[in-house]
C-alpha cells in the first residue's frame, strides 16, 4: 500500500510548485512524502523490525520527503512527518523506517527530532555501486492504540 501525502496551503504568494484551484480557491502544494507499507524498497537497506511474522503488513518506509525550498525551516517537513505517523498508526504499522543520505545533516536532524533512531547503514561498496551518497536507515516504533 502506498500513500502520497501533500501539505497544501491557501496562499496568494506565487511559488513555482504545483498550483491548482479547488472550489474556486487557489492552492499550492508546498511539501509531500510517500508512505510505503512493504517489507523493503528497491536498492535500499532493509529494516529488521518487527522480528515476528507479519512484518509485511506492519512495516512501512517513508520516502521522497520534500518541502518547497522557499519554505524550508518553517516546520512543514516536521508536520508532514507527524501526519504520516498518524496515518501509519491507522494502518496498523508498528515499525516505521526512513532512509537518509549520511551527508544530509538537516534531514538527519529533522528525523531525529521527529523520534527516529539509527538502525543501520549502507555498506560503502553498495553506495559506490549505486553511485550515490552512503545512506543510513533510521527506525521508529509506533504504538497502536
Amino acid at each position: 500500500m502506498l500513500l502520497f501525502l501533500c501539505l497544501i496551503y491557501l496562499t496568494s504568494m506565487m511559488i513555482y510548485v504545483l498550483h491548482f484551484s479547488t472550489y474556486g480557491e487557489d492552492r499550492i502544494v508546498v511539501g509531500s512524502l510517500d508512505l510505503n507499507q512493504c517489507l523493503s524498497l528497491p536498492d535500499e537497506i532493509v529494516g529488521m523490525k518487527p522480528e515476528v511474522s507479519g512484518a509485511d503488513t506492519t512495516r512501512a518506509y517513508l520516502s521522497n520527503v520534500c518541502v518547497a525550498r522557499e519554505l524550508h525551516r518553517n516546520g512543514l517537513a516536521y508536520e508532514l512527518l507527524e501526519k504520516s505517523k498518524l496515518v501509519a498508526r491507522n494502518w496498523g504499522i508498528t515499525d516505521l523506517y526512513v532512509h537518509v543520505a549520511d551527508d544530509n545533516e538537516p534531514a538527519k536532524k529533522l528525523y531525529m527530532k521527529s523520534g527516529f533512531v539509527y538502525e543501520s547503514d549502507e555498506p560503502a561498496w553498495q553506495a559506490r555501486f549505486l553511485d550515490r551518497p552512503r545512506r543510513l536507515l533510521l527506525w521508529m516504533g509506533l504504538s497502536i492504540s
